[in-house]
């Protein structure tokens, strides 16, 4: 009896042995279930899906003028006015300043009286040689009489402009070059009335043929002075026109040296003046790049400066010669500027497509984490996290391309994978389906 009782004690400790160890192992369950709610990490996923990817390479340059002019004077002088002042808008043709003009003013008069003597001198050789070759020794005679007579007229003239040239020259308001022209011009016309006079006589004692001679190099040098004082004032007149220094382009005053009273000459620049309708930016692209480029070719242009809008430039020139310090190829790119918002020196942001692919799987960049093993990102399995290593591809600022690792429908961790381990239970708070 004791044996039976001490075996049915055994029995009953045993059954409530048993009994507790259930009710801690469902309590460890229970707890363990409950941590893992209260634990689970918050997630958004999106699915993965194919599409096509450009993948881009972005390239810094800063904006230039495409054409700059140096202004430079062709007449020196002292400037009588300005007109124009940096950032002012020109077209081509404006006077942009001038220089003073009343020495070359004065100096064309003079020039335009010696024209008239110059004239003058030529009717006159023009009678004596007509005289010299018509019949009739009286006829001749009368003739080479009134040449002598125009002769006297002639040289009382060329006497008068020799006068006032001596005054305008004591006066300094021409120059010493000009005065003896005009001198010259007067013993001309000195040598022209005893040309004259001589040729009178010599026809009186029977000397026709010998005065046809003399007429005959008389005209000659009437005309070659008549050329010379034309061509003189017909240079004089351009050097005017440049007392009036003109742009030579539309644009922008970029620079003004220059002010009223200032001496000029042609060996500065008072304007330089941009062109700003079409700009330039130069960028440098490396081996890879050169060839996917070429003359025509349209880009977009970003210019920070100017703010989120995009712009369209056109290649001008690719340089077929590697540039052997920084071992890229010069390229320069025009952007059109018909607002003028792009200012010279701005920085612009030129992206080129390298390559695009079609069909490819795709995911969010920003999804994919990195350690020594190589590249991974998390899916989400029965409401875990599914850490899966993976191989890229092409990708832009936005996308990847998975070229293995991953399949469509796969859902993967867009946000929260940072904090995420293989295996952590996961809680999905919203999908993305962009």
């Amino acid at each position: 009896m004791r044996y039976k009782k001490g075996l049915g004690n055994g029995f009953i400790l045993s059954l409530i042995l048993l009994v507790l160890i259930s009710s801690f192992s469902a309590c460890s369950k229970s707890k363990q279930h409950m941590d893992e709610e209260i634990h689970r990490i918050p997630v958004i996923i999106k699915p993965v899906k194919r599409g096509s990817l450009e993948s881009v390479t972005e390239y810094t340059g800063i904006v230039k003028p495409k054409k700059m002019v140096y202004v430079v004077s062709a007449a020196p002088g002292r400037v009588t006015r300005v007109y124009f002042e940096v950032g002012d808008r020109v077209k081509k043709g404006d006077t942009l300043f001038s220089i003073d003009s009343k020495e070359i003013e004065s100096n064309i008069k003079v020039l335009e009286e010696q024209l008239k003597v110059a004239k003058a001198n030529i009717s006159l050789a023009e009678t004596k040689m007509v005289s010299a070759m018509e019949s009739g020794y009286e006829s001749q005679k009368l003739q080479l009489k009134s040449a002598l007579i125009s002769a006297e007229h002639n040289y009382e003239a060329a006497k008068r402009t020799f006068d006032s040239a001596t005054i305008l020259h004591e006066k300094k308001i021409i120059n010493s070059l000009k005065y003896y022209e005009i001198k010259n011009q007067f013993e001309q016309a000195k040598n022209a009335l005893q040309t004259a006079d001589y040729a009178y006589q010599l026809y009186i004692n029977k000397m026709a043929e010998e005065e046809i001679n003399l007429s005959n190099q008389q005209l000659k040098q009437a005309q070659a002075s008549y050329n010379a004082v034309k061509l003189q004032i017909e240079m004089a007149r351009q050097q005017l026109e440049h007392t009036h220094v003109k742009s030579p382009i539309d644009g922008i005053i970029a620079s003004k040296d220059v002010f009223e009273g200032a001496l000029v000459s042609n060996t500065m620049a008072p304007y330089v003046i941009s062109e700003t309708d079409t700009l330039q930016v130069a960028i440098s692209v490396t081996e890879q790049v050169v060839n996917k480029i070429q003359q025509g070719s349209q880009l977009e242009i970003i210019i920070p400066a100017v703010g989120t809008g995009i712009f369209t430039g056109k290649i001008t020139s690719v340089s077929p010669v590697i540039d052997a310090k920084t071992f890229s190829y010069d390229v320069l790119i025009d952007i059109p500027n018909r607002s003028n918002l792009i200012k010279p020196g701005m920085t612009a942001k030129v992206n080129i497509m390298v390559e695009k692919r079609e069909d490819i799987i795709l995911v969010p960049i920003n999804s994919i984490l990195t350690e020594d093993s190589g590249k991974y990102v998390f899916t989400v399995e029965n409401n875990r996290a599914v850490k899966r290593f993976v191989d890229t591809g092409i990708s832009n600022n936005d996308m990847v391309e998975i070229t293995k690792g991953l399949e469509t429908g796969h859902l993967i961790v867009v946000k929260g994978h940072q904090f995420l381990k293989h295996n952590d239970p996961v809680i999905v708070l919203q999908e993305d389906l962009k």
